[in-house]
């Protein structure tokens, strides 16, 4: 058993963290970071246990990226031919605003439990086959009329097998299902997906990926009348009818990474139906360029370029749509083998379709982190 905890403090600056595209409120805050990730490993069989802290001086909603309170942990079984991951989480975060800028700027503090499983088989030296569950549970601190989130519950399976056509060419074909449920009990989303998809090593250092498919989500909502009163007395509500709608299209995901002794870029696009706290899955697009460079063994620099467009329906058919443009330079510091300095500037920028607003922030943060060596345990 051992453990490999870090200590660190940050200062960050927002000129805009919520994205109001009225009265900018600029934001800045200290916090302390702490984790202290708990291994224990034996042949064939490996445990993991990784809490993580942050807590600043800003608190709740006023934080910039958020207090938050995480434990994660999972148990991995690997043999010749099989190997099973198992893992949980629970945690809370003190403003949505730390997950994937989702939430339109909203800090809504946000409690999450999840749990899944991931199995994967060599049926032989070229096929094999994978099976991966999940579940998970959202809950908002704030009532969806001040912020639009309902609280849910999220259960997907999906499968996939691959065969290696030759050493530099493989083809993979998936399938997938899920099922979200607002657990107020008035919408669900039940989707279904089949994806085939190519990867191809085009040399040492580059490899390609590509995958293409069609999706489909089929919604309802239960409608409801009243409550009606009769003096002071209460009735209802009471069910009317259940009204379904469908969202269905192509999904895809392509894929290019490089991978050199100093230079690595990761480029990918996506589309997929993911759970966001409204009212039914969201269709999500996601353009993500990753740049790192190691210069020395004391710096290292990084640069991020992401594109993302949520497009929620909403129970009159139509669509609430945000896009959202972001930029990130950082540079990395090793001051001594444990002592980490890191510099980073970020650049959002919101627009919604309907109504047609922006917003945007721009920030920097500065964290001075220990790292500890391996300690046995």
């Amino acid at each position: 058993m051992s453990t490999e905890p870090l200590l660190g403090v940050t200062s960050d600056y927002s000129s805009n963290p919520y994205l109001l595209s009225r009265g900018e409120y600029a934001v800045s805050d200290v916090a302390v970071l702490f984790s202290a990730p708990t291994y224990y490993d034996l042949d064939a069989v490996h445990y993991s246990l990784l809490p993580s802290i942050r807590y600043s001086d800003g608190g709740s909603y006023a934080s910039l990226n958020s207090n938050f309170y995480h434990l994660r942990g999972s148990a991995a079984f690997s043999s010749d031919l099989n190997a099973l991951t198992l893992n949980s989480a629970i945690g809370r975060d003190s403003s949505f605003y730390q997950n994937g800028l989702s939430s339109n700027g909203v800090g809504v503090r946000t409690d999450a439990t999840s749990a899944g499983f991931d199995w994967q088989h060599s049926i032989t030296e070229r096929a094999s086959l994978a099976v991966d569950a999940g579940w998970s549970r959202v809950l908002y601190s704030q009532t969806a009329s001040s912020t639009g989130l309902v609280d849910y519950r999220y259960l997907s399976l999906s499968s996939s097998a691959s065969y290696a056509v030759s050493e530099l060419n493989k083809i993979q074909i998936s399938a997938g299902v899920g099922k979200y449920k607002a657990l107020d009990g008035i919408t669900e989303s039940k989707s279904y997906s089949l994806q085939l998809g190519f990867e191809r090593r085009l040399t040492e250092i580059w490899t390609l990926s590509l995958g293409a498919g069609y999706a489909r989500s089929n919604n309802s909502q239960e409608i409801f009348s009243g409550p009606y009163f009769i003096g002071t007395t209460e009735y209802g509500p009471f069910y009317l009818e259940t009204v379904k709608s469908r969202q269905d299209g192509p999904v895809y995901s392509a894929g290019l990474i490089r991978r050199g002794e100093t230079l690595t870029l990761k480029a990918s696009a996506s589309r997929a139906y993911i759970p966001s706290g409204f009212e039914f899955l969201s269709r999500q697009d996601i353009a993500v360029m990753d740049l790192g460079y190691i210069s020395s063994e004391r710096w290292n620099f990084g640069a991020e370029v992401k594109y993302q467009n949520n497009a929620s329906p909403l129970s009159n058919d139509a669509l609430s749509t945000a896009r959202y443009f972001s930029g990130q330079i950082s540079a990395n510091w090793n001051w001594t083998p444990n002592w980490i300095i890191s510099l980073q500037t970020t650049w959002v920028q919101l627009k919604y379709a309907v109504p047609p607003v922006s917003a945007q922030s721009t920030g920097v943060s500065l964290e001075i982190s220990r790292q500890f060596l391996r300690i046995d345990l």
